[in-house]
């Protein structure tokens, strides 16, 4: 399964006070994407490339395989 809590503690350290809100408007993404993200679910790929392009962080900082994880 992937997850994207290297995403999500990306922006914690480097912006604590950032609210998904902001996340959205800032990648141009609905946030309901943004809530799908921070709750695991799938996203399409392109949804990836805009955090990676945006915040100009490598793939394997948004997100990472598990694959011993379990679906929520």
């Amino acid at each position: 399964m992937w997850t994207y809590e290297p995403f999500r503690l990306w922006i914690v350290k480097h912006h604590p006070l950032k609210s998904r809100e902001e996340i959205a408007r800032e990648t141009n993404l609905s946030r309901h994407t943004i809530t799908k993200i921070w709750n695991d679910k799938h996203v399409m790929s392109h949804v990836i490339e805009r955090i990676c392009e945006t915040y100009n962080l490598p793939v394997e900082q948004v997100c990472r395989w598990e694959p011993n994880r379990e679906k929520k």
